[in-house]
């Protein structure tokens, strides 16, 4: 039965020689490094998705057309000059794309863009989080497997039809969470695997105040700071969680007034997510604290970003942002750097030698197993438990929701699973 699926997957996807074309949905600071203010001033100068993807498709990974959709193609020529001035590596000759829209704004770009690619594409979605859904389910409906950043979607339901619309078109569906891949992380959860029950576990993650300028169009409107950085390590904790805990009950506070006078308009500041867990043997608690701030003091790193796990057997450290690798410059000031994440310094040759990062593998292990599907080779439910696909992370989206229903309704939340152990839905207490 098994050869007779392979077969089948092979007939279905014979007309997919060679590797997928990309379609990469944003075109803001995460995916160019240009922002509303001109080249960003975070530790994302270079931007990150196109950056990776243009190397990608050096090493034929991705196929010969790359585009990016955005909602101003206005916008386009600053940003290939953004390009042109940084991307400079020697072994990067080619860093052209296809802009949509072609001209002018239109906040519906990405339906024109989609009917340029075909099914078997592949796309990333790095939009703000209330666009996911409606780019990412015609993303799917198309065909393409796609890529969204966290928060996949901001609402349990909006997960699960995600969900169910990738099975039916038998596309892949995965969040791009690359902690999931640092070194360190990586190792930290295969540990927390073998340690018994689940006690405690605490994260912090920060941005500088002055990211605030980038997100203003978007920040505290349509989405929070508990979506955008809490997401990290909430994901973390429910990938180190499986087989152990589950999670049952949601509280959340918030800190507020350094937002608001920076924006002029009300957004909080801080968000603390309070999460019980219940272990699956035992049936005993466990408790998780997850705070996320964008009103941090600029310091040595971009985003202080760290957690502490206590099991039944050992606990678990570690400091993503502080790698024992320090630089004191002229002119700049002392930094931490962390290029396991991203290296954008060349070699000694000017080429571009960053393909080890985390934040590159994510992209790399995206587009691995959406070639293998696209050979026959593999289904899309074949990653579930090697990937951070929308099937695997349901908890995490429970999570992030009823932290914003516990802040809106001033209430506790709780998360009812289904027969099959999955979340179904919430319930304020």
């Amino acid at each position: 039965e098994a050869q007779a699926l392979c077969s089948q997957c092979r007939d279905t996807h014979s007309a997919m020689a060679g590797p997928p074309n990309a379609l990469l949905f944003g075109t803001g600071e995460y995916v160019t490094g240009f922002t509303g203010q001109g080249g960003s001033q975070s530790d994302k100068t270079f931007g990150v998705v196109g950056l990776v993807h243009f190397d990608l498709r050096r090493r034929g990974k991705v196929g010969p057309r790359i585009g990016l959709c955005g909602t101003n193609g206005d916008k386009f020529p600053q940003i290939r000059e953004h390009f042109a001035k940084n991307l400079t590596f020697t072994n990067l000759p080619n860093i052209e794309f296809e802009g949509y829209p072609k001209a002018g704004r239109n906040a519906e770009a990405y339906k024109e863009a989609l009917k340029e690619f075909q099914a078997g594409d592949i796309c990333s979605v790095f939009t703000p989080d209330d666009t996911h859904f409606d780019i990412a389910m015609e993303a799917i409906g198309a065909g393409l497997h796609t890529m969204v950043t966290k928060p996949i979607v901001k609402t349990l339901e909006e997960h699960k039809k995600m969900v169910a619309l990738a099975r039916e078109k038998g596309v892949l569906l995965q969040i791009e969470v690359h902690k999931r891949f640092d070194p360190i992380y990586n190792d930290a959860r295969s540990r927390i695997q073998n340690l018994g029950d689940f006690n405690y576990f605490v994260s912090y993650m920060s941005q500088p105040k002055f990211q605030l300028e980038t997100f203003k169009a978007w920040a505290g409107i349509s989405s929070d700071i508990s979506y955008y950085l809490n997401s990290h390590h909430i994901d973390f904790h429910v990938w180190a969680m499986e087989g152990i805990a589950v999670p049952v009950r949601v509280t959340a506070m918030s800190s507020t007034g350094v937002a608001k006078e920076i924006l002029g308009r009300d957004c909080e500041d801080t968000i603390t997510v309070n999460v019980e867990w219940e272990n699956k043997k035992t049936g005993n608690r466990g408790t998780a604290v997850y705070t996320a701030s964008w009103v941090a003091s600029k310091s040595d790193v971009h985003s202080q970003q760290r957690f502490f796990c206590l099991m039944e057997k050992a606990e678990v450290t570690a400091d993503q942002c502080h790698r024992g690798y320090t630089v004191a410059e002229d002119g700049v000031g002392f930094a931490s750097h962390n290029p396991l994440y991203i290296r954008n310094k060349p070699d000694s040759k000017g080429r571009y030698v960053g393909q080890a990062g985390y934040g590159y593998v994510s992209f790399e292990k995206f587009v691995d197993a959406a070639q293998q599907i696209r050979d026959g080779a593999a289904k899309p439910e074949d990653f579930d438990d090697e990937l951070p696909t929308g099937a695997a992370t349901l908890k995490v989206t429970a999570i992030l929701e009823a932290g914003r229903r516990a802040l809106d309704e001033r209430k506790a939340i709780r998360i009812c699973y289904d027969a099959n152990g999955e979340p179904d839905r919430l319930e304020a207490e």
